[in-house]
């Protein structure tokens, strides 16, 4: 005879149900351990390779490796130092509108702060990668001579033009290429040992050539340029010294198609465009210079990002700005989650969804009268996506270009003195991005 169905729970069922959450906790827990056997597997596989291939070299052909690894990582940095180039006077544009009266001169000491704790470090009898404090000495000597020797030739060949017009020697930074040739040899010395001296001294490195867009002496190609033949001239000089004594402690390090990492950092400089609803020839222009973080929680498929920036809008009509008005500059905060999807030998793309908070900030800066009025709330929410093709240089260093759109529901106008455009909601951009793996 059929019972009735009360709602109530068997102890039959109650008993399967237990055993099905355990068998699923179970089956968790085997897959994870399983891929974390995996993964320690592979890298101490790839400490084997590493170590035999140390064993089998001479100390001169050591040397070389090194020097070529080195020559690896720097080149890739000086490559999207050219082409941060485009982005010159975008970056300039906005650094006008935030920060127009910024005047403070810590890079011209931060430069050599590396330097000065590798030096002091080895002098207290901190043992580092070189076999004698008199190599080290001996590095450090030929790096700076070596960047010095670089830097100059390249200033005085492409006479650039500074930002500020004081002087026809912008390109590349000279206080970024010595602050990151300081980093690097800090990095050289000490970084096996303390791993956390790369990124602290690398951070450090990065404050001065901010630095030097802040006080309007150089482009941002310069600083980028600058950054990555420091870290070529600090290598340059630790092959000097391995030569001349006999070798060191570093090891070679195999390098793996992708970085095995969950945190990366992104620079992206980016171009948008907002046109007027209708046909009519105005639009709004941005550019926007931003910080990012990406991190991928263990055993994710997907990625968590957040980017905070700064832009400058301006009215355009016909492809041409019309001037600044009081309501260009903005902060902006984007959140998010996206995918990688690999397509070819260290080359990806990035797929993302976001949410976007676009805030208003009180702008100093005088109204043309023939220049368009931006109207806007001061606070707006927006939702966006982005696809990004992104390359994996060196396991610290890489490029990607995003692309995407944005839409913000919030009423935007353009005003001038014969009549107001209403923007669109959907804005386009896209741009480059230097990406740092952590």
């Amino acid at each position: 005879m059929l019972q009735p169905n009360t709602g109530r729970r068997s102890p039959s069922d109650a008993l399967n149900s237990n055993m099905n959450k355990k068998t699923l906790l179970l089956l968790l827990s085997v897959l994870s351990t399983g891929s974390l056997h995996a993964q320690k597997t592979e890298t101490n596989q790839l400490l084997q390779q590493e170590s035999a291939l140390t064993d089998s070299l001479s100390p001169a052909q050591h040397a070389h490796q090194l020097l070529l690894h080195g020559t690896l990582q720097a080149a890739p940095l000086v490559g999207i130092g050219l082409l941060q180039t485009i982005h010159n006077e975008e970056i300039r544009t906005i650094r006008y509108g935030h920060y127009p009266n910024f005047r403070h001169h810590f890079d011209d000491h931060l430069q050599f702060a590396p330097l000065a704790a590798q030096l002091g470090l080895r002098i207290a009898g901190v043992e580092g990668s070189s076999r004698s404090v008199w190599q080290t000495f001996t590095a450090d000597i030929a790096a700076t001579t070596a960047m010095l020797a670089v830097t100059s030739a390249i200033k005085y060949t492409a006479r650039v033009k500074r930002p500020d017009g004081s002087s026809r020697n912008s390109f590349p930074s000279g206080h970024t290429a010595m602050a990151f040739t300081s980093a690097a040899l800090l990095s050289l010395e000490y970084g096996e040992r303390y791993p956390w001296m790369t990124p602290v001294s690398y951070g450090l490195a990065s404050l001065t050539g901010l630095g030097r867009i802040l006080n309007n002496r150089h482009w941002i190609g310069d600083v980028v340029t600058g950054a990555g033949l420091g870290i070529l001239s600090a290598h340059v000089g630790y092959w000097v010294s391995d030569l001349l004594f006999g070798g060191s402690k570093r090891r070679l390090i195999l390098e793996q198609v992708a970085p095995k990492t969950r945190l990366r950092l992104y620079a992206p400089l980016t171009l948008s465009a907002t046109p007027t609803e209708g046909e009519d020839s105005w639009g709004l222009q941005g550019r926007d210079a931003a910080l990012g973080v990406e991190y991928t929680p263990a055993q994710w498929p997907i990625y968590l990002r957040g980017q905070v920036g700064l832009s400058i809008y301006r009215g355009h009509q016909g492809g041409e700005g019309a001037g600044r008005s009081a309501h260009e500059r903005n902060l902006s905060l984007r959140v998010g989650v996206g995918r990688d999807l690999m397509l070819w030998r260290g080359f990806y793309v990035a797929a993302s969804a976001t949410a976007s908070l676009r805030h208003l900030l009180k702008s100093e800066i005088s109204i043309p009268p023939l220049s368009p009025r931006l109207s806007m709330p001061t606070s707006s929410v927006g939702v966006g996506i982005e696809v990004a093709p992104r390359w994996y240089f060196t396991k610290h260093i890489g490029l990607r270009l995003p692309l995407g759109l944005d839409y913000y529901p919030s009423s935007y106008q353009l005003t001038t003195s014969q009549r107001s455009w209403g923007l669109s909601p959907v804005s386009f951009y896209g741009g480059t991005a230097l990406e740092v793996y952590l």
